[in-house]
């Protein structure tokens, strides 16, 4: 599960999608979990580092998670985002 390596983000969260020209604004959470994703990280270690810096119950989040992830891949913004 990564990002397209073709993806850019900044440090706003600002996403840009060269391929098809498409941008997109996230939120500092999903700008975290999409750095996560850049860097490698698995379902299981970003949902650890998440949980350790945010105050969430742990089935909230990773509902939410796999929310974002669907979201990402209907967006064909991320290779093997299935959770």
């Amino acid at each position: 599960m990564k990002i397209k390596p073709t993806i850019a983000i900044n440090d706003n969260g600002f996403l840009f999608d060269p391929g098809t020209g498409d941008s997109y604004t996230t939120n500092a959470v999903a700008r975290e979990i999409i750095f996560l994703m850049k860097q490698g990280k698995t379902i299981e270690q970003i949902k650890v580092s998440m949980l350790e810096r945010y105050e969430v119950e742990s089935v909230t989040f990773e509902k939410n998670l796999i929310d974002f992830l669907a979201m990402l891949q209907h967006y064909n913004l991320c290779e093997d985002c299935n959770p």
